[in-house]
């Protein structure tokens, strides 16, 4: 699978169907994959949901369960369990790459992180947000994997992207490395689709 890097700038060519939003934990994935979602009618896939069973165990039924729901016409989710990321990808038609900084994206971590601990917020399955001063003792702790992965994604797509020069790539690429950027492109979006309703009425 390679990708084909597109212009933020110019409209798309027509709406995707099939989208996979990716970025490093804590650029915001899961926000944009939902603002998407509003925006095209794409329904979720809801992949932590679909991961995590009670106390933080692993599904063992995960990977075939993506699998059922990538075959679906439309819908959008996010890039981040590598055991599910080729088939997305040779399923999506659209990817939106949020290539922040390092700095942003521990900033939001934290900032998220602690926010979930101290409001004993209730994620998939009922689970919980460990304590912040596990940071120190869980290896699998949200932000010590957050800062031991936050390269592997840049990483994986610009690989895709260096092989995306063929012309027949069948996966287009939105790349954006600043959080401005990204909402201005929303903006835009929102505002042609909002134009298009309003002449097919």
């Amino acid at each position: 699978m390679s990708l084909r890097v597109i212009d933020p700038a110019k409209p798309l060519s027509r709406p995707p169907d099939r989208v996979l939003v990716a970025g490093g934990s804590g650029a915001g994935k899961t926000t944009v994959a939902g603002k998407l979602a509003a925006l095209y009618g794409l329904p979720r896939i809801e992949l932590d949901e679909l991961y995590y069973g009670p106390d933080w165990s692993v599904r063992p039924e995960f990977a075939d369960r993506v699998a059922q729901a990538a075959e679906g016409a439309r819908w959008v989710t996010e890039w981040h369990y590598p055991e599910v990321n080729g088939l997305l990808a040779s399923r999506a038609e659209l990817l939106v790459w949020l290539d922040y900084s390092t700095t942003l994206t521990m900033t939001s971590l934290v900032l998220r992180t602690l926010l979930r601990s101290l409001h004993r917020e209730a994620l998939w399955s009922g689970n919980q947000e460990a304590p912040l001063r596990s940071v120190f003792t869980d290896p699998e702790n949200i932000l010590r994997y957050g800062w031991s992965t936050r390269h592997e994604t840049r990483h994986e797509l610009r690989a895709l992207a260096r092989a995306g020069a063929d012309p027949g790539a069948s996966l287009d690429m939105l790349r954006f490395t600043r959080p401005a950027d990204l909402s201005d492109w929303l903006i835009r979006l929102a505002q042609g689709r909002s134009t298009s309703a309003s002449r097919a009425r």
